[in-house]
């Protein structure tokens, strides 16, 4: 009943995104298939505003915001003018959040990689009284993090009620869902039919890289291609791409931003076609601010994106003079409207940015066709339309110039020893005259999503963004959120791209076939990979012991301003996991990522703190456990499967009798402290 509350709840938030959306001026269509993202930003934004000037109830009226919009989405479908395109775009929906569920079910625990700390991070949403959330692992301090693509989903998994145990995985998939149907709104927006939009679709979040079939011709079969090899494509790098995503199913920031991302792609290709009023404007700051404060790494490619489709109608682009300058302000607003929506959050996060450098190591081609080949072969194809487009009426000439036009770049490229580097710059520089200069009816906001596109691969060839992971993993985060806004933007633009590429429908039609033909390997080695599984299901917690579920469940009935202790481990294993499952800070919980999000002062704290929680475990003295646990504010101790495993029966016995025990099961037990004055 739950589940059924949580979708119900998810749904009516989409009702009152549709009406947002169709007075807008989008088709009924687009309207659904964006309302479930608009809906859910448009309950979070209000709440979250009253949860910062200090309303400890802010879900509660983020419920009765909800409720409010789904009225409004009610009245709004008397007016629908097309109920079959509603139909469809539900349908695209469900088959596609039902797709990435099912390429889940074998492995639904959230445990390994991030997992854990987007966990914690809903779990901590769902507890707080206030912004920022409280760090569910440095008790007594404030989640330095990007929280709001969590945020999102807050008040619907509150007011239905459901564990967070399963509704992790359900917003796996819905997000899954909503991506694949704004693609597949932008992909029929910009190519002019479904057959577009399918496209944009399954190549914006099914496809596979051409990575799968290498690993085919090395003789692997269909069952056991393996994703994360690919995801993993460029040494000391992430080569994320959608498909693994969600396949994967951190509930990260990168993924999390996606579907708001989308929709303002598609907010934006509207405003764009007919002029932006205050009311695009005023949609598209929010969905560029919320994405923002998601995902600050979305931020520049997201902005551009929004400025580039306003700027960039089929008809011309338009400059900042004459009536272009309605435009440009319209972007600047955006920009400095985004950064007031959510001016609370910028206000108090410290992004983790230590300056631009430059690469010292750098792609090679045939790395980069293994992870984006589908993509970027039709860009360099219709690039290499344009200039034919472009270099002259006469048949003759321009074929001549166009073969020494390529013909010099190659030389380049080999010259310089940066292929890749030079040709995407190319290209690049193509599109952008594109944009510039293309025929009237030529799809120019596609030719400038592809510029975008194919600048955020080039980009990880010159500079990084230095974040702390060392000299050899210089580049690993510019790559990987580079690459996957990159893969999105170039997935969008797509239809437009093969139109380009060549004049001939016949040769259009089988570059089409031969790419599903290689991005199709992996997406059907996932989906038969789920035949050998001997356990399916959406419990993420079931990997857990019984006891430590029992630890949690009472955890998460504590109070707010409890707070607790747990042993202390490594990051990315399964320490701090009752914390993060709860929401109830642990005095220390991976300290590795505190030192990523506060840098290196904060070592002198955690390493302090990790000390105290060794001698409380392993003093062996009630009176002692006591003392420690009064000096680090904690009120319960947890003594759950790693506790047991790291400390003696009789370390643990002393825990036991330092206090009252709330729970206790299969040798697991947690503890409320009795407070040494009080002895």
């Amino acid at each position: 009943m739950t589940i059924a509350a949580f979708l119900v709840t998810v749904g009516a938030a989409g009702l009152g995104g549709y009406a947002l959306l169709r007075w807008l001026g989008l088709d009924d269509f687009e309207s659904w298939a964006g309302g479930r993202v608009a809906g859910l930003v448009a309950v979070a934004l209000p709440a979250w505003w009253l949860g910062v000037v200090g309303l400890r109830q802010w879900r509660v009226a983020g419920a009765v915001v909800l409720v409010a919009v789904a009225v409004a989405g009610l009245l709004s479908l008397r007016r629908c003018e097309n109920w079959r395109g509603l139909v469809a775009a539900e349908v695209i929906f469900v088959v596609a959040t039902a797709v990435v569920v099912y390429i889940r079910l074998d492995h639904p625990n959230i445990s390994f990689q991030e997992k854990p700390m987007d966990l914690g991070i809903f779990a901590s949403l769902l507890r707080a009284e206030g912004f920022p959330p409280p760090d569910m692992w440095l008790s007594g301090e404030t989640l330095p993090y990007y929280y709001w693509g969590a945020l999102m989903w807050t008040v619907p998994l509150s007011l239905s009620g459901i564990s967070l145990d399963i509704a992790y995985n359900l917003v796996v998939g819905l997000a899954g869902g909503a991506v694949a149907v704004l693609l597949w709104a932008l992909g029929r927006r910009i190519g002019g039919n479904h057959r577009s939009g399918l496209l944009v679709a399954f190549f914006g979040l099914l496809a596979g890289t051409p990575d799968a079939v290498r690993q085919l011709f090395a003789g692997q079969s269909l069952f056991g291609l393996d994703l994360w090899t690919s995801s993993r494509q460029i040494a000391d790098t992430i080569t994320e791409f959608p498909l693994f995503t969600f396949w994967h199913g951190d509930l990260h920031p990168h993924l999390l931003s996606m579907p708001v991302a989308c929709l303002a792609l598609l907010v934006a290709l509207e405003a764009g076609k007919r002029g932006p009023r205050w009311q695009d404007t005023t949609v598209l700051a929010i969905l560029f601010g919320v994405c923002w404060a998601a995902n600050p790494w979305s931020m520049p490619p997201t902005l551009v994106s929004i400025a580039l489709l306003l700027l960039a109608s089929d008809e011309r682009w338009y400059w900042p003079t004459g009536e272009g300058r309605k435009r440009w302000l319209a972007v600047g607003a955006v920009a400095i409207g985004g950064w007031l929506v959510t001016a609370p959050f910028h206000l108090g996060f410290v992004p983790f940015f230590d300056g631009i450098g430059l690469v010292t190591a750098w792609t090679s081609p045939s790395d980069l066709l293994l992870y984006g080949g589908c993509l970027l072969i039709p860009v360099a194809l219709a690039a290499v339309g344009l200039l034919r487009h472009s270099l002259g009426r006469d048949a003759e000439i321009g074929q001549a110039a166009l073969l020494a036009t390529v013909a010099a770049v190659m030389v380049v490229a080999a010259a310089t020893g940066r292929p890749t580097l030079i040709i995407l710059t190319a290209v690049t520089a193509v599109m952008v005259a594109g944009v510039m200069w293309a025929a009237p009816g030529e799809g120019r906001p596609a030719l400038a999503l592809a510029a975008l596109g194919t600048f955020l691969f080039l980009v990880p060839e010159v500079v990084y963004v230095a974040d702390g992971y060392g000299d050899q993993l210089h580049r690993m985060n510019t790559v990987f959120k580079s690459y996957i806004q990159g893969w999105l933007f170039l997935a969008v633009a797509l239809p437009v791209m093969v139109r380009w590429s060549t004049p001939k429908k016949w040769l259009r039609v089988a570059l089409v076939a031969a790419m599903v033909v290689v991005a199709l390997p992996h997406p059907v080695g996932t989906a038969l990979q789920q035949k050998n599984s001997d356990r399916w299901g959406l419990d993420g917690l079931a990997w857990m012991t019984d006891g430590d579920r029992a630890l949690i469940e009472a955890l998460r009935q504590q109070p707010p301003g409890a707070v607790m202790i747990e042993a202390v481990g490594g990051a990315y294993t399964e320490y701090g996991r009752l914390s993060a499952a709860s929401g109830v800070p642990a005095y220390l919980g991976w300290a590795n990522h505190e030192l990523v999000w506060r840098g290196p002062e904060i070592t002198v704290e955690t390493d302090k703190r990790s000390d105290l929680v060794l001698r409380l475990y392993s003093s062996g003295d009630p009176e002692v456990v006591r003392e420690l646990a009064a000096t680090a504010g904690a009120d319960l101790i947890a003594v759950g499967s790693l506790e047991r495993q790291d400390f003696t029966p009789g370390d643990l016995a002393a825990v036991a009798a330092a206090g009252e025990i709330l729970v206790e099961k299969d040798g697991a037990f947690l503890v409320r402290v009795t407070p040494p004055a009080l002895e």
